[in-house]
């Protein structure tokens, strides 16, 4: 014999109950794409700043390795600096991973120059003003760098 089933015994979800599953979903996909993006962000800028002291280390280090190479800047007004280094027209390109002449990186965000010149009062030490630039650095129109080197 066969059994009977009854309709009203048979349950299933109700549209509350879709809608409100739907949601929770819906905030837990967006809180991981919004730490995904945050992620992303923190990431680049790691990146940069990485980069950044990269290169302002690497500049350095050629420096000192060869002073005795460069041309020397032998006036010591400091208030001439942006005379010597606008900002908008710096010798050198660059950006993560990479460096170039002005006019041979089309992809190159950032700009560098510098500046070497003789202590007065010290004997064979050299004040180096590295002055660079980079689009992603929004609230700064440049960063000056300034070290000092020994001729050997």
């Amino acid at each position: 014999m066969m059994k009977k089933t009854n309709i009203q015994n048979n349950h299933g979800q109700t549209i509350i109950e879709a809608l409100v599953a739907l949601g929770l979903i819906s905030v837990i996909g967006l809180t991981f794409a919004g730490g995904m993006s945050n992620l992303y962000k923190t990431s680049q800028a790691s990146l940069m700043a990485g980069s950044t002291d990269r290169q302002v280390n690497d500049i350095a280090e050629n420096i000192k390795a060869g002073v005795q190479d460069y041309q020397v800047n032998f006036n010591y007004d400091q208030t001439k600096i942006d005379d010597f280094l606008p900002p908008d027209n710096l010798p050198m390109l660059w950006d993560v991973g990479r460096v170039a002449e002005r006019g041979n990186c089309d992809t190159c965000q950032g700009s560098y120059g510098y500046i070497i010149q003789p202590y007065e009062l010290y004997r064979g030490l050299y004040l180096v003003t590295l002055r660079m630039t980079h689009k992603s650095w929004k609230s700064e129109k440049f960063r000056d760098y300034t070290f000092v080197v020994s001729a050997k």
